[in-house]
């Protein structure tokens, strides 16, 4: 079994753990009433590992693992963390958050890889970051595209039947 077999047990189950945890301890209480969609990106974190991804350029890539796994997860997070500190902001404002946590947690996932190939754990290339980084970014911005949808609609829901209009 590779490392990569445990890193894919590992990290979601550990941030299902230790999120909620460190959010209640912060007097986040309505934590529990989200959790699902912190569940949700453990779960998609997971079975990216073991997604098949597209060649690229005649290589073999882990571009659907970094799509789901980096890009999605991250998304499905941030809206957790968004929902549960009922945290609202200008509308550039929150778009540059997710592009933020989506391109740190990219970041220490390059350095991890990085770290396990030089430390002799993995053996994989280290020559497709590009493609990694796109992936991700494509990801977070599916799920952003559907929050921005979400809240139009929601906005749009409450106008329809706000009795004042």
């Amino acid at each position: 079994m590779s490392i990569f077999h445990y890193i894919s047990v590992f990290v979601p189950a550990t941030l299902a753990c230790v999120v909620p945890y460190v959010l209640r301890r912060h007097g986040f209480t309505d934590e529990k009433k989200y959790r699902w969609l912190l569940y949700c990106a453990c779960v998609l974190f997971f079975i990216s590992w073991y997604l098949p991804s597209p060649l690229i350029e005649g290589r073999d890539t882990s571009f659907t693992t970094h799509f789901v796994g980096g890009g999605l997860f991250t998304g499905l997070v941030w809206v957790y963390l968004v929902l549960v500190m009922r945290w609202r902001a200008h509308w550039l404002v929150m778009a540059f958050s997710i592009f933020a946590l989506v391109s740190a947690l990219g970041c220490i996932n390059e350095l991890a890889e990085l770290c396990m190939v030089k430390l002799g754990l993995a053996r994989i290339t280290l020559d497709d970051t590009n493609w990694d980084i796109l992936a991700n970014t494509l990801g977070a911005a599916a799920v952003w595209i559907g929050w921005v949808v979400m809240n139009l609609a929601t906005k749009k829901g409450r106008r329809v039947h706000d009795p004042r209009h």
